[in-house]
């Protein structure tokens, strides 16, 4: 398949940003369907504070002595986890590299974190 950088409107803001090659490699590497985004990368950040819901991703590391990991958005980013954002009947699957999870976000004073973190069905 062949990727090109690709201009896009934030439909919240109006500014022009560009989907590039790299975020349409992630998308295709991690299974989601290549798509651009809707909205800007300050937009889908403001978004993420305020926006409930469950979105789709994949554990991207866990470190186990530590207690946290990063899981990868759909839009390529990736958003911090600790254990405790784990449901407790899918604890031992999802903290595993490449586990396919749904979760939500919340805003912490530190950035977006996952929580209400599951075993997503592929």
């Amino acid at each position: 398949m062949s990727y090109s950088d690709e201009f896009v409107v934030c439909e919240q803001c109006g500014k022009k940003f560009v989907f590039s090659i790299e975020e349409q490699r992630r998308q295709a590497e991690l299974g989601f369907d290549i798509v651009a985004p809707d909205t800007c990368p300050d937009c889908r950040q403001l978004e993420a504070s305020v926006s409930p819901g469950l979105k789709a991703g994949i554990v991207k590391w866990y470190r186990d002595d530590k207690g946290f990991g990063f899981i990868v958005q759909q839009d390529g980013s990736e958003v911090f986890f600790h254990r405790t954002g784990v449901t407790m009947d899918d604890m031992g699957l999802v903290l595993k590299e490449e586990a396919p999870v749904w979760y939500e976000l919340i805003m912490t004073d530190r950035g977006p974190q996952a929580v209400n973190i599951h075993l997503r069905e592929v």
